[in-house]
């Protein structure tokens, strides 16, 4: 199958670019500047900035298209992007657009955050075209990702923190970016067109024990402390800071049933203990 990446230099479509030429389908990506990556040829160059690039590399031998590309921030040029495609689209969303919630499905309501406010649009423009939804919780593994945060908070402040909003005990969901990567080709393959699966493999994990771990792996003093919204905003902005005070607890059951995606990779505490952060850090 020939497949289009955009996204294909980041965490998430640089994995997902990966298992793509591991399965055998013909891979090209799109790039702001040309480079080199590895096992693939078509390398085509635009920015998703620049609507008429992105029109001119979906060309007629496209199959599929996956987006796995951070939006510009614009909804309305967002929006004619994921309009002007004109492809079956595999688009990459998340679970924070369910806000707030104890029992997320694939079929829950949406209730988004600052952060993805305008996000629903973009995954509804999609599925009105046949196009699929993959929404990933916390994604981490390979070193990087929102828990490479909590690593370098705790190496500057010398003990574990985490964000503590209006819940005390706050949890997230978490993926291993190479368990997503599998899933969101799985979902090329056979992906029921219309459909929006969850790439959750954690349903709910403390995020102060995530801050613990973090502490550990940087050699600091073991613990985590709870840090409030407001002064995290300071840091990372408002929306960012809600967004990583935000408690849920969701699963990915229908997803796995009917794709057969069996998530294997180590959680998220395992992953940060004894995994690719201690050797990122290092």
């Amino acid at each position: 199958m020939k497949v289009l990446v955009l996204g294909a230099t980041g965490y998430i479509g640089g994995a997902v670019v990966e298992r793509l030429v591991e399965r055998g389908h013909d891979v090209a990506v799109l790039v702001r500047q040309p480079r080199t990556i590895d096992g693939v040829e078509d390398v085509r160059t635009g920015d998703l900035a620049d609507l008429a690039s992105v029109k001119a590399a979906v060309t007629e031998d496209i199959e599929v298209i996956v987006h796995a590309a951070v939006l510009t921030g614009d909804r309305a040029h967002d929006l004619a992007t994921v309009e002007a495609l004109g492809k079956p689209v595999v688009y990459v969303s998340g679970v924070w657009v369910l806000g707030p919630t104890g029992d997320g499905h694939e079929e829950s309501p949406v209730n988004p955050i600052a952060i993805v406010g305008y996000r629903p649009e973009i995954e509804q423009a999609v599925l009105g075209r046949g196009g699929i939804v993959i929404r990933p919780g916390v994604v981490h593994g390979r070193g990087a990702g929102i828990v490479s945060i909590l690593v370098g908070q705790a190496a500057e402040r010398g003990v574990g923190v985490y964000v503590e909003g209006e819940n005390k005990a706050p949890t997230w969901t978490f993926v291993h970016v190479d368990d997503l990567a599998d899933l969101i080709v799985t979902a090329v393959e056979k992906g029921r067109p219309g459909a929006v699966y969850h790439g959750i493999a954690e349903e709910a994990v403390s995020v102060a024990e995530v801050a613990k771990a973090a502490a550990k792996v940087a050699g600091v003093r073991e613990g985590a402390e709870p840090w409030p919204v407001e002064q995290a905003a300071e840091v990372f902005g408002g929306p960012f800071a809600d967004a990583l005070a935000l408690s849920q607890r969701a699963g990915a059951r229908r997803t796995k049933e009917e794709l057969g995606w069996e998530p294997g990779r180590p959680g998220a505490l395992a992953e940060l203990v004894e995994g690719s952060y201690r050797s990122a850090l290092s």
